[in-house]
């Protein structure tokens, strides 16, 4: 109806980063309305933030779209959903590169014509890598302030990524687990969230910025559906993202990493059962929360154990480092460039939070 009386905008495929093995990969990406959210350095005010924020949510996707997948000579098709989103499995070209490929996506119907052909990455799993790491983002290595609702609304519609900071040494102790115990593991990093998939260019920006190691964001579908509102409930949508993760690249360990606010320590002692043998570590950043969480996670971290895995609670990155050296995931002489980055972030931080105050 909007596209016949001439009010609608122009479409666009959003790509996201997918992922697989040599065999089979995910190729994922969303198709709507393109609502032309204003490039970061020209948000510079409060309302300029808002506007930007509510461009975000308020999308228009169009479901039963028809996309076109190239990779290296090969051609496959794939519809939208409801949501407007394409998630199509594939086998990749014989022979592909481990790592980081760009597939290209071209959109077939509806009014293809204007459309740009996007290129979406797709990270394929080498035999180089060693493990695998599965991080939250929300309070793990963003704060968002997930326990306290007025400040996750803050920090979700109200600011941009170039005003906020990662938690301290968060880059550097990712990349060291990407590099593995020999420097050139190249170790696949999956980031999963509750956030929703609106919020996807806002963090893989935010990713980017603090050269924090690129990694599939593995998101949350904020809307109404024929299953009702956000479907999945609660933050349950993060377990069955890990194990989709887990069961594509099934030769790799994992280590999982989270933080003591939500149930990511409950999702993960659901993962280390259903997976026997093939999580190394749990990580719990602890962040403040009830005093009954530290007893909760104290019995969490006794199932781990029995079912053959450790989970470790942690103050601050540093700590995770030493006990992923110690573990040999990570090379030693990494641990003093975490330690710099915490020094540097904190400072970066304190800086910021000074700045925050005169302007208030």
């Amino acid at each position: 109806m909007r596209r016949r009386l001439g009010v609608a905008r122009p479409l666009r495929i959003l790509p996201y980063r997918g992922y697989g093995t040599g065999e089979r990969a995910l190729i994922q990406a969303r198709v709507l309305e393109d609502r032309e959210v204003r490039p970061a350095h020209l948000r510079r005010t409060l309302v300029g933030s808002a506007v930007a924020s509510y461009k975000r949510y308020a999308t228009r996707e169009i479901p039963g779209a028809h996309v076109a997948v190239h990779w290296g000579g090969k051609r496959w098709e794939g519809t939208t959903d409801e949501e407007g989103f394409l998630e199509l499995w594939v086998p990749p070209p014989e022979g592909v590169a481990p790592g980081w490929n760009l597939v290209e996506l071209e959109l077939l119907a509806p009014e293809p014509e204007g459309v740009a052909l996007v290129s979406a990455p797709v990270l394929v799993a080498g035999s180089s890598a060693e493990l695998g790491v599965i991080s939250d983002i929300d309070d793990t290595v963003i704060a968002t302030g997930v326990t306290n609702p007025l400040k996750r609304a803050w920090a979700l519609f109200l600011t941009e990524h170039r005003t906020r900071l990662p938690f301290e040494g968060v880059d550097a102790f990712y990349a060291a687990l990407r590099e593995g115990r020999g420097g050139g593991a190249a170790n696949p990093i999956f980031y999963v969230s509750s956030s929703p998939w609106n919020l996807y260019e806002h963090l893989d920006e935010f990713l980017a910025l603090h050269r924090i190691p690129a990694g599939p964001l593995l998101l949350r579908d904020w809307g109404l559906s024929r299953q009702g509102f956000a479907p999945g409930g609660g933050h349950s949508h993060k377990l069955d993202k890990i194990r989709g993760v887990l069961g594509t690249l099934e030769r790799l360990p994992f280590i999982l990493i989270g933080d003591s606010g939500q149930e990511d320590a409950e999702h993960y002692r659901t993962t280390v059962r259903e997976f026997p043998g093939r999580i190394r570590c749990v990580y719990i950043r602890n962040v403040p929360s009830r005093a009954q969480r530290a007893v909760e996670l104290s019995r969490i971290a006794e199932d781990v154990r029995a079912a053959g895995s450790e989970l470790v609670v942690v103050d601050d990155t540093v700590t995770a480092a030493r006990h992923a050296a110690s573990r040999g995931w990570i090379r030693w002489e990494e641990v003093p460039r975490v330690e710099a980055h915490q020094r540097e972030d904190a400072d970066a931080r304190t800086v910021l939070d000074g700045l925050g105050r005169e302007g208030g």
